[in-house]
């Protein structure tokens, strides 16, 4: 390797080497002509190998050049030049003092800090105004990174690097399905070998907006291949989880910039920071605390108008339980209900991403690129989001039926959320349960699986056992026709041997039997340390419950025609655990009975 410090190339003069990366050295020069500081990004030698190089060399150098913004470094020169038997292409650069982003994280981390708030919003703007123009100009980066993202002496960011990510792609390179980008900010599709179009910028942009926030990127990892295995199959941890606040519009707006799907995302990088900026709001003070400071309970936000998963879907917020079943008096108490849900996956996009999640693992990330949908080229066209209210990305769990019995293999896994949050928890676990567990007395959650069309007339039948730790009084069941945290059905079971069935409207319960009693014992229902099969048959406005196949209840309500399904979780006064041993939804047809 040609060592180019005190060396001439052409009219510039090397001075010192300041940089190095996988694709080239950099070198602060001096420009004898026009008497400045330049920055010289020489790639290395071996790419001059292959000989499609020096055409794509131009090409990109000559698109890169082209862009004038100034959040982008701007390219001034570019051309080759022949030494020790070697052909050399380099591209001269401004010259930028100061670090960069990497070294900035990295400096607070060993300070035990994070970025102010302020800081962090002026460096994604910055970054929102280069990606946003040169994706308007037709030029993808497809390695954003902390990396290439350069900090000058007034504390702005401006993004490097453009154009050196499609000038080392070649021919063997693409067959043998190796990735363009960095792991650990590589977009879903980049990790199958795709090379990717602006969203898998605003991916990368989205890691790294993470990355900000809590210290660290959403997957760490030494395994290249685990990383990327991570970004295709498992879901982003919240932020708010990561930090331990409460701050459900960040994890919506951070859920949405990160979605598997292509589609899923942010479809310009200014509509994720505006989102980003209003959902920070809350926690900032006039000094720019740390996120870390403890804020209040989050604000109501109003479903979206629009048909599809509203944001209020993924939000904690404030709802009532039904009434109580361990005592009657307590009709009227409500309490408040922490609905974790996740929607970051299109099973159309991921379908295949988990059947060839094995051959990656033992290195053929060729095969898994095959099973993935295939590339959107970046001149199809995207349709951008110009919704006020934010829209959740909606996702399948590929057919509109399925059953999951939530082994470890079971590719239905990715779409139940896992984490604790607000003394909340749910895992699945490595025995094949999704385990639900709340140390918050007089507590409900939901947990609702997302699809890509609501669901109407359809069957539901969920395995579970209350824990013989539990309040006894705990209850759990099937939510259905799920339309926002104020607006679903539950049919539910409890530890005493009972049964309800609801609907829920604008917030208020409503027990559909018209009985004189909220919950009715009966002896189909097994009680608390014992296994009960909770199904939910509904056929138009017809809705009939079965508890372990023996039929309890058959009511009628149009309050709702459809809606999304999940899961209903309700603590008595105490700790209370539930272990889910399996989901299935089916077609429901009039002359269907209980499920056998």
């Amino acid at each position: 390797m040609s060592d180019f410090v005190s060396s001439r190339i052409n009219r510039y003069e090397i001075r010192e080497r300041i940089g190095a990366g996988g694709m080239a050295r950099v070198f602060k020069a001096w420009d004898t002509t026009l008497e400045r500081s330049v920055a010289i990004k020489i790639l290395y030698e071996h790419l001059s190998e292959d000989p499609t190089f020096k055409e794509r060399f131009l090409r990109e150098a000559r698109f890169v050049a082209n862009l004038n913004h100034p959040s982008i470094v701007q390219v001034y020169d570019f051309d080759m030049f022949e030494r020790d038997g070697f052909m050399h292409y380099y591209m001269v650069m401004s010259y930028i003092s100061g670090s960069n982003l990497r070294e900035l994280l990295e400096d607070a981390n060993q300070k035990g800090e994070r970025l102010r708030y302020e800081q962090l919003l002026k460096i994604t703007q910055n970054l929102a105004d280069a990606l946003d123009y040169a994706h308007d100009n037709g030029m993808v980066h497809r390695d954003v990174k902390p990396g290439n993202i350069l900090m000058n002496q007034q504390g702005d960011a401006i993004l490097t690097d453009f154009g050196i990510a499609r000038m080392v792609e070649s021919n063997r390179l693409t067959q043998d399905g190796i990735s363009t980008g960095t792991p650990l900010y590589m977009s879903p599709e980049q990790a199958t070998g795709q090379p990717g179009d602006l969203r898998s910028d605003l991916y990368s942009f989205g890691i790294i907006v993470y990355e900000m926030l809590t210290g660290q990127p959403p997957f760490v990892d030494t395994g290249m291949v685990s990383v990327m295995m991570k970004h295709l199959t498992t879901p982003i941890p919240f932020v708010s989880t990561a930090l331990n606040i409460v701050n459900p519009e960040l994890d919506a707006v951070m859920s949405k910039a990160i979605a598997k799907s292509p589609t899923d995302r942010y479809q310009r990088a200014h509509d994720f920071v505006n989102d980003l900026q209003q959902a920070l709001l809350p926690l900032m003070t006039r000094d720019g605390t740390d996120i870390s400071t403890p804020v209040t309970p989050p604000r109501r936000i109003s479903p979206s108008t629009q048909t599809g998963s509203p944001l209020t879907a993924m939000l904690n917020t404030s709802i009532s339980q039904p009434p109580s079943a361990s005592n009657p008096s307590l009709s009227s108490q409500t309490s408040t209900q922490t609905i974790q849900q996740t929607a970051t996956v299109s099973a159309a996009f991921l379908g295949g991403v988990v059947i060839a999640a094995v051959i990656i693992i033992v290195g053929a990330i060729i095969v898994l690129r095959d099973q993935i949908t295939p590339p959107v080229s970046p001149t199809n066209t995207i349709q951008t989001d110009n919704d006020a209210a934010i829209t959740v990305p909606m996702r399948s769990v590929g057919n509109t039926y399925f059953d999951t019995d939530f082994d470890a293999n079971d590719p239905e896994n990715q779409y139940w959320r896992q984490g604790t949050l607000d003394r909340y928890t749910q895992e699945i676990t490595p025995d094949g349960f999704y385990r639900l567990e709340t140390t918050r007395p007089m507590s409900a959650e939901t947990s609702i699986i997302y699809s890509d069309q609501p669901y109407g007339s359809i069957g539901i039948e969920m395995r579970a056992t209350l824990d013989e730790s539990s309040a006894i009084a705990s209850a759990y069941g099937v939510v259905f026709r799920y339309q926002d945290p104020d607006n679903y059905n539950v049919f539910a079971v409890d530890g005493v041997g009972r049964f309800s069935i609801w609907t829920r409207q604008d917030g208020e319960w409503d027990e559909l039997r018209d009985a004189d009693e909220n919950w009715t014992l009966n002896e189909a229902v097994q009680p608390v340390g014992e296994s009960n099969r909770v199904t939910i048959e509904i056929i138009n406005r017809r809705i009939t419950g079965y508890i372990n196949n023996q039929r309890v209840t058959s009511v009628t309500d149009s309050t709702f025609t459809d809606g999304q399904i999940g899961i209903y979780f309700a603590a008595d006064e105490g700790n209370a655990t539930v272990m889910v041993d399996s989901y299935k939804v089916y077609p429901s047809v009039p002359s269907m009975t209980a499920p056998q």
